[in-house]
């Protein structure tokens, strides 16, 4: 087993190391699909603690001689962000386990952002809110301006909280990142693509989005959609994958 603490939360140091003994019986359960997280309050802390599923066997040889772990991942794309003043729960640690020499599972523990919301309605169309629309568009921009591309910019990977007259945002579920010199504008407009299903409320975020980027806003507006309603279009078609994602 492989256990990464940052120092800054060494007084969580047991624990971290006990967590994959208890995290099946323990902690409060806050989502379960494909991954689960729980929520722990320890030592005045509120954290949350990630475990991946289990790899395939093709991934969990590729996770242990060829590529980092998603949990390992996601602790140093935590640190990255940070640097880069874009805002992710703080990182506490990461744990590898191991079986026969292959990663089994993996966990990836982080401040539990409790006063954040997500997005989901705002997406849906069913939340209609024109300045937070608005907030998060320039938001985008301001991350993509800084090289940040969230490979999975989903509804439920941006929360947000409302502070006076003004919105802030996180990023969740990091460990699909890219950080470049440089976003291409195909690349912005490709990363919108899981966004929203809402024709509306994506017409008005790329409308937001290209004043905020200098972008054209009729082509911004055509290629966001473009690769939204073909990225919805193809996931409608196929069925459900389990297959881990890279």
């Amino acid at each position: 087993m492989k256990i990464v603490i940052n120092p800054a939360y060494a007084v969580l140091n047991k624990f971290i190391t006990e967590i994959p003994v208890f995290f099946e019986q323990e902690g409060e359960l806050v989502y379960i699909a494909r991954n689960q997280l729980k929520h722990f309050s320890v030592e005045g802390y509120d954290v949350i603690v990630k475990r991946y599923k289990k790899p395939h066997l093709i991934n969990r040889i590729a996770y242990s001689y060829l590529r980092p772990s998603k949990a390992k991942r996601a602790y140093e794309y935590a640190f990255k962000l940070l640097e880069l003043g874009v805002d992710s729960p703080a990182p506490i640690a990461y744990i590898e386990e191991y079986s026969c020499g292959l990663l089994t599972y993996g966990y990836f523990i982080s401040i539990y952002e409790k006063d954040y919301s997500l997005i989901r309605e705002l997406m849906a169309g069913t939340q209609e809110d024109a300045s937070l629309l608005k907030a998060l568009s320039l938001y985008i921009a301001k991350i993509h301006s800084k090289g940040v591309l969230h490979l999975d910019m989903s509804p439920g990977n941006i929360l947000y909280k409302k502070e006076g007259s003004d919105f802030h945002f996180t990023l969740i579920d990091i460990n699909r990142m890219q950080f470049l010199s440089s976003v291409s504008k195909d690349k912005r407009f490709k990363s919108f693509k899981r966004l929203s299903e809402d024709e509306g409320v994506l017409t008005a975020v790329a409308g937001f989005y290209a004043a905020a980027a200098g972008l054209n806003k009729a082509e911004s507006i055509e290629k966001i959609n473009l690769y939204s309603s073909k990225f919805f279009s193809a996931r409608k078609r196929s069925k459900p994958k389990n297959s881990e994602e890279s």
